[in-house]
């Protein structure tokens, strides 16, 4: 069963500023897999995956522009804590979350009813002590970066044991920027 999300790709180079904020002693995450999580989907049958693949196509808004700017830490299940970016408010960001949200209901697909939060994971990291902890989020008040969206991709999400995102397909806008 495929277990999908929709996301914003993040940029090579953007993906190689974030890598460097953090030691390769800790746990990163894999390179090429950073992303924006636009709406996570869960599993579902080859059918609905394709249903919703074509469904989608129906997603389409002027590119935009966002706004990456310092860092913070999620806490996770276990003993893992999340280091993550911030993305700036954004209303073009908000619409195309809504927009896959209408799909996704009419597709029969629940969708998570908690707050949007709107980041880039940076890295999972065990336990970390609290000079580590200082150390990061002393960094990540240095990063500050736009990123250009012109479109987004819904990927299929394998575990082995690392995360492997494969890009399922990929949406480009095609509104004219006005």
């Amino acid at each position: 069963m495929p277990r999908l999300f929709t996301a914003i790709e993040v940029s090579n180079d953007v993906d190689r500023e974030l890598n460097t904020l953090v030691p390769t002693t800790e746990q990163n995450v894999a390179q090429d897999t950073k992303h924006i999580t636009l709406r996570f989907i869960g599993n579902v049958t080859e059918a609905e995956a394709t249903a919703i693949e074509l469904e989608l196509i129906s997603v389409n808004v002027d590119p935009f522009a966002l706004a990456v700017s310092g860092c913070q830490f999620f806490k996770s299940h276990g003993a893992k804590t999340i280091f993550v970016t911030n993305i700036m408010p954004s209303a073009a960001l908000t619409d195309l979350h809504q927009l896959i949200t209408v799909v996704l209901l009419h597709r029969g697909i629940s969708v998570e009813e908690r707050k949007y939060v709107p980041h880039i994971t940076v890295a999972r990291i065990h336990r970390p002590s609290d000079v580590l902890i200082d150390s990061l989020l002393e960094k990540g008040k240095r990063v500050s970066t736009a990123l250009s969206v012109t479109g987004f991709v819904l990927y299929c999400a394998e575990h082995d044991p690392m995360p492997k995102y494969v890009k399922r397909r990929e949406y480009i806008f095609t509104k004219p920027n006005t």
